[in-house]
């Protein structure tokens, strides 16, 4: 007989609920770091509302800041990698893992293989037998030359002698193939924040709210989010910087502060734990 806890439908609504909570109290943890920053520099800052928490709400920012007196609407952006990317690492392992494990074990060795995961779009360089190339990398490597490396400047494979066989993979968490960290901080946040300067916070700003981005460099827990955690302060804020000229070539200005909570925080005698990035 089945029970309550066997129903599937009822498994996927726990699951969203605890993605749901993940990410309030990571949002949460980013706007009190905010509003520590603002109190640390003489303000007075609290968290007055949630708007995207509450459907009666005419808002749909992540919250209202009460900043000396007056609300500001704050959105809350992870810096992510492009959205292609988790998709692209399953498709990865998929191809590569049972095949590598096989080769590894036949052998006698353990695999580590790297390379660079394959969307069809950016960064190829063998096109759709890319991880095939991957494969015959590591019959060379188990085959005596130990260490091998593609031409494409990210896969390499290296198979040790090991009484523990198996493959592990080391995938670059980027798709776009290219070494320019900008380039890759702006594969991930151009579309989110192009739809945000024409949503929440364009309908906030028109609604008489000054309006900030805070741009978050650290990961979700419990989920595939990845960050471009190594960017600096300078590079992120240049990409936005970009992404909102672009955005102002066609539209009135909408954002008037960007924050940005770094993925690898500094001791909080050097830095604070969230930086201006931009004031306009």
């Amino acid at each position: 007989m089945s029970t309550l806890s066997d129903r599937p439908d009822l498994e996927h609504h726990r699951r969203d609920y605890r993605l749901m909570t993940s990410k309030s109290e990571h949002e949460d943890e980013a706007l009190r770091l905010l509003c520590s920053e603002l109190t640390a520099r003489g303000l007075q800052a609290t968290i007055t509302a949630h708007p995207d928490r509450d459907p009666c709400h005419l808002l749909s920012v992540d919250a209202l800041i009460s900043v000396d007196g007056e609300e500001w609407a704050v959105d809350h952006c992870l810096l992510s990698r492009a959205q292609s990317l988790p998709t692209a690492m399953r498709a990865a392992e998929g191809a590569l893992q049972a095949e590598l494990d096989q080769i590894a074990v036949a052998s006698g060795h353990m695999i580590v293989a790297s390379y660079l995961p394959q969307t069809g779009a950016l960064g190829e360089r063998w096109g759709e037998d890319y991880y095939k190339r991957i494969i015959e990398l590591s019959k060379q490597a188990v085959a005596g030359r130990e260490w091998v490396h593609g031409d494409d400047g990210f896969a390499t494979v290296r198979a040790i002698p090991s009484e523990t066989p198996g493959a592990f993979l080391a995938p670059f968490t980027d798709t776009t193939g290219n070494p320019l960290v900008s380039a890759q901080v702006a594969a991930g946040l151009r579309e989110p924040l192009l739809r945000k300067l024409d949503g929440q916070l364009k309908r906030a700003q028109e609604a008489g709210y000054r309006t900030a981005l805070l741009l978050d460099q650290v990961p979700r827990p419990g989920t595939q989010s990845h960050t471009v955690w190594m960017a600096s302060p300078t590079v992120v804020a240049g990409v936005v910087a970009s992404i909102a000229r672009e955005h102002r070539e066609k539209n009135a200005r909408v954002l008037d502060q960007v924050w940005l909570r770094p993925g690898l925080p500094a001791s909080p005698l050097v830095a604070p734990a969230v930086h201006l990035l931009m004031a306009q």
